[in-house]
């Protein structure tokens, strides 16, 4: 059960939509939001305009202040029954996000302003985050804050990580009383199948389809509402982009069989928020 949400603001679109999604998820779960927004710390004055460092320090507390105030009112606009703490903080934004958050939270963050390959690993912000937190991660790209998913879509891969993103995807789903989807891809390695290889194709399906089965069955041992089930023959990444659609939150675990090691987090999950248009949940 989540205990509390802590949304990051900079003023960007994706942020304020970040910290819309952040609100009605709050008013769902019933628990307080936290909205951080980060400032830098002058090491000396602005010597274009003579202030000394304390008043550079000042004008850029007000700003982040008045920029949080602005965003407030919108949120409490919306969501009057809201419990919302405003936080101004030294930066970076990577740890002040994490300051007092446990597992039992949830984090959002608005995605990059930046495009295609270079979108996700130009946002160091959330990658630092995604690989730090001790609870789960939401990126939010795009104009989405228009209440309940209309699907939530599960990814997963047969690993502990991605069981545990299917528990959260079906208590997600069954919070919001709307379907959700199990997807798994499957893809055998060689394009051309001759036949003496055809056998081996049809047995990386059927591990597929077991990996599958197995992941349905978690999902509605614990989920309130409909639960449907998609195999596609794609790489993993490809394979949920392919699934999802408007409307939707999508959700993986962490670390899944194609993790990369040496402090990175898995492949597959670094190539989905490279590319998604839709809200991504990350399960550590």
């Amino acid at each position: 059960m989540v205990k509390k949400i802590v949304v990051g603001y900079d003023g960007t679109s994706s942020s304020a939509e970040a910290v819309l999604w952040a609100a009605n998820e709050a008013v769902v779960r019933k628990v307080p939001l936290r909205m951080v927004a980060c400032y830098d710390v002058p090491a000396v004055g602005d010597a274009m305009s003579g202030f000394p460092a304390s008043e550079v320090y000042a004008i850029a507390i007000n700003d982040i202040q008045a920029s949080l105030n602005e965003m407030r009112d919108v949120a409490v606009a919306k969501y009057p029954q809201i419990k919302l703490e405003c936080i101004s903080s030294p930066g970076p934004a990577s740890v002040a996000l994490l300051t007092d958050v446990t597992a039992a939270d949830l984090i959002v963050m608005g995605a990059s302003s930046h495009h295609g390959k270079a979108a996700f690993w130009l946002g160091s912000t959330p990658r630092s985050v995604i690989h730090h937190s001790p609870c789960p991660v939401v990126i939010v790209r795009g104009a989405i804050s228009r209440g309940r998913p209309d699907r939530v879509v599960v990814g997963i891969d047969g690993s502990e990580a991605s069981e545990r993103a299917v528990r959260w995807a079906a208590d997600e789903a069954g919070r919001h009383q709307v379907e959700l989807l199990v997807a798994h891809g499957w893809w055998y390695p060689y394009v051309f199948v001759e036949d003496s290889m055809s056998q081996a194709r049809d047995l990386t399906r059927v591990d597929a389809e077991i990996v599958l089965d197995k992941a349905v069955g978690v999902a509605r041992d614990v989920c309130a509402t409909k639960v449907t089930h998609q195999l596609v023959e794609a790489g993993p990444a490809s394979a949920l982009l392919d699934t999802v659609r408007d409307g939707d939150l999508l959700v993986l675990g962490s670390h899944g069989h194609g993790a990369i090691t040496a402090g990175l987090i898995g492949s597959t999950v670094n190539s989905v928020l490279e590319r998604s248009a839709v809200p991504v949940v990350v399960v550590t």
